[in-house]
């Protein structure tokens, strides 16, 4: 009797769960969440959304969705199968004007979760124009959104494109340190709307050391030529930070002043040096190239040294590398490291430098890589990379 109790206990205790499920409402807000995370049509998530826009008692989260639903949709090409394109395109670009601060960073953290939707977020986040850039400019360079950066770049790039003024005026803002505004100055730059010279130009005058500095590479980028002789002398400047931009600034340079550049490869400072020999990579110059193997060999920094392979691989390249074979064999047998002999065989395999072995018949180079790789060479991947030369080389006619 006392088994039977218990059973007919169990099986009311589960009809009553049973019930209390199918008593349970599920709201349009569930229901639009659902469909516009994948488990229904876009169609459905947009009906359901704009009823919960209405019906929500806190709409926040039914307005951030339903703009992001309404792009989702224009960006898939889904709105324009389901005919619905323009009522999208009109209803989304309205509800994206509308949407307030707290709305448009709640779009910002969908970003971070790599939704589906993801490119249909970025398009809300920008169609709600200037009201947007204090959102972005507030998120970029900041660790929550490091995941995100080159979106948060994107949209700024995207929104100044059509009109530059606020986030130029962002650098008013009292609240941002300058390393931000530093990297907002570079975003402008990058947007080149002529727009932004005079606010620029009128910053600029409040604004010292790497700050304005920045400033002046923007503008020059902008076709104010007259900042480039005060961009090279910042390459000596005692002020790091200027040294820092002045280096990064180089790149920009017209008519590249090597002889400059080339007295900054001894900087202690890292970023000076990496700067200075990507800018050597862009212009490449006859008189560079022996410095740049220089640093390729002797750098205290790796990042440097994988910089200095690519200015070399591109001064060769540019033909800058005549009789330089039997130099850069010789340096993989002397070297100590494995890493620097390896970066050495990437040169060796640039196409100038292998017909340079091929037609060098009294060296007999080819030879000498071989009895090197066979002898003496006791690293697993030094040897692999000699043998891809190698057989590089038998391919050579």
């Amino acid at each position: 009797m006392k088994q039977v109790l218990i059973l007919v206990a169990v099986m009311v205790m589960i009809f009553s769960v049973g019930c209390d499920q199918s008593n349970k409402i599920v709201t349009d807000m569930e229901l639009g969440r659902d469909y516009l995370n994948g488990s229904g049509s876009l169609n459905d998530a947009v009906r359901h959304l704009k009823k919960a826009k209405d019906t929500e008692q806190n709409p926040t989260e039914a307005r951030v969705l339903l703009a992001v639903a309404y792009f989702y949709g224009l960006s898939t090409g889904d709105a324009i199968a389901l005919g619905q394109a323009t009522e999208y395109k009109r209803d989304g670009q309205a509800l994206a004007s509308s949407l307030g601060d707290a709305e448009l960073q709640a779009i910002l953290d969908l970003l971070t979760e790599r939704h589906r939707y993801h490119k249909g977020a970025m398009d809300a986040i920008v169609a709600a124009g200037g009201n947007a850039v204090p959102v972005l400019v507030s998120a970029f360079a900041t660790s929550l959104y490091t995941k995100i950066q080159s979106e948060v770049e994107e949209m700024l790039l995207r929104l100044g494109q059509k009109d530059i003024i606020p986030i130029v005026d962002e650098l008013e803002n009292s609240s941002l340190t300058e390393a931000r505004k530093i990297q907002l100055v570079r975003v402008i730059g990058k947007i080149n709307n002529l727009s932004s010279k005079q606010k620029l130009v009128n910053f600029r005058q409040s604004a010292s050391g790497a700050l304005q500095m920045e400033i002046d590479a923007t503008l020059y980028q902008l076709g104010e030529k007259e900042y480039r002789s005060g961009l090279i002398a910042g390459l000596s400047d005692s002020d790091l930070g200027k040294r820092r931009v002045a280096a990064r600034a180089m790149s920009l340079i017209e008519k590249s002043p090597t002889d400059d550049i080339l007295k900054t490869m001894k900087d202690d400072d890292i970023q000076v040096r990496l700067h200075s020999v990507n800018a050597l990579a862009l212009h490449p110059a006859k008189t560079a190239l022996d410095p740049v193997l220089n640093l390729l060999v002797s750098d205290p920094d790796v990042g440097v040294k994988q910089a200095a392979t690519v200015a070399a691989i591109k001064h060769i390249e540019k033909g800058y590398g005549k009789g330089l074979a039997k130099r850069l064999v010789n340096m993989v047998k002397e070297l100590e490291n494995p890493d620097d002999r390896l970066r050495i065989i990437k040169l060796i395999r640039t196409d100038r430098i292998r017909n340079q072995i091929k037609v060098n018949k009294f060296e007999n180079l080819e030879y000498q890589i071989y009895e090197y790789m066979e002898g003496k060479e006791q690293n697993e991947m030094v040897k692999r990379e000699l043998n891809f030369l190698l057989n590089d080389l038998d391919g050579v006619e």
